[in-house]
């Protein structure tokens, strides 16, 4: 069996978001191919969830060595995918070196892509605006939105919506303190009889949650759970992460915003294509904008219809297809 070797790194400083979805591809290819996870310090939270779904863990060090150790490891047959900002065209270049077919995944468009396959699942991004060798394939937008397997489930379409609930996330650590802000303006609206906030291990803000009402919080729960709590919720409020896709591909009335420079132009697409409603950047929001955009998206059914067109689960067939045809 072929083997795959996924690259990407995740704890309490910097989040979760790469090393979720780069295990959600794997968890996509897992029966076809031998799926190896290589990581810097792992946490016990990472091993559990690797150990679910790869053969084999490659612990690497927390400090420079990690470039040339990963690449010790390398076999010259090997897929390689990785996922993270700083991996430039001299390191690609070097994985190409052995012998491996790569892939990388970024959110941005600012290299040289000497990879195989890059995939952006950033909508917005023109063709053109890539530097690359001419071998290499662009997989771009929500064609190829990084869901998790669960997510490609439809029976989650058919659960009936509870009215005056929500689901909210902003990330596993919420630097900004988001849930606090938004937990107030809720609460000062009166109308949600339940509130379901999802927090990571790098959340520091507990304490000022506990005056909340109606406020119930989860906390590394599985991706069947997190899809149930959105199928349920009438309003999801969220960033524009991977947390947008997961939210759409179920079908939401989506309240949206940012607060990182990433976030800028996938929010930007969505509300510009009637996919959300969107309230801007998160720190800077006011409590009377905040109620007149929760009040218009409580009647925005037509957002779940427009998500249905974008999300019609062509994307698990078309990421299964970037490690066929390598």
């Amino acid at each position: 069996m072929k083997r795959i070797v996924f690259r990407a790194d995740g704890n309490l400083q910097i989040g979760y978001g790469h090393f979720v979805r780069t295990l959600g591809l794997a968890a996509l290819v897992r029966d076809e191919f031998d799926c190896v996870y290589a990581t810097q310090k792992p946490t016990s939270y990472q091993l559990s969830e690797i150990n679910k779904i790869c053969s084999q863990v490659i612990e690497l060090s927390d400090n420079g060595n990690h470039f040339q150790e990963f690449l010790n490891h390398l076999n010259s047959d090997d897929i390689v995918v990785l996922d993270n900002y700083f991996f430039n065209s001299q390191y690609q270049i070097k994985i190409k070196e052995k012998g491996c077919k790569l892939i990388y995944i970024d959110d941005h468009n600012d290299k040289d892509y000497v990879c195989d396959v890059l995939i952006n699942n950033i909508p917005g991004f023109p063709y053109e605006s890539f530097k690359k060798k001419d071998y290499t394939r662009l997989c771009l937008g929500t064609d190829y939105a990084l869901l998790r397997d669960e997510f490609f489930n439809p029976k989650y379409r058919t659960i009936k919506k509870k009215p005056n609930t929500i689901f909210m996330s902003f990330g596993g650590a919420d630097f900004f303190n988001i849930s606090e802000k938004i937990m107030t303006f809720l609460e000062e609206m009166n109308l949600f009889s339940e509130i379901h906030l999802l927090i990571g291990d790098a959340y520091k803000f507990f304490p000022s949650l506990e005056k909340f009402r109606n406020l119930k919080i989860y906390k590394n729960i599985n991706a069947n759970e997190v899809a149930t709590l959105i199928a349920n919720s009438d309003v999801c409020i969220v960033p524009a992460s991977s947390l947008l896709n997961e939210t759409a591909s179920i079908g939401s009335k989506i309240l949206l915003g940012f607060f990182a420079e990433n976030q800028v132009q996938p929010y930007n697409y969505f509300v510009d294509n009637n996919l959300a409603i969107g309230i801007g950047d998160y720190r800077s929001l006011n409590f009377n904008f905040f109620k007149e955009k929760i009040e218009e998206v409580m009647k925005s059914n037509f957002l779940i219809e427009n998500q249905k067109k974008v999300y019609n689960y062509q994307q698990y067939t078309n990421l299964k297809k970037v490690f066929y045809d390598l």
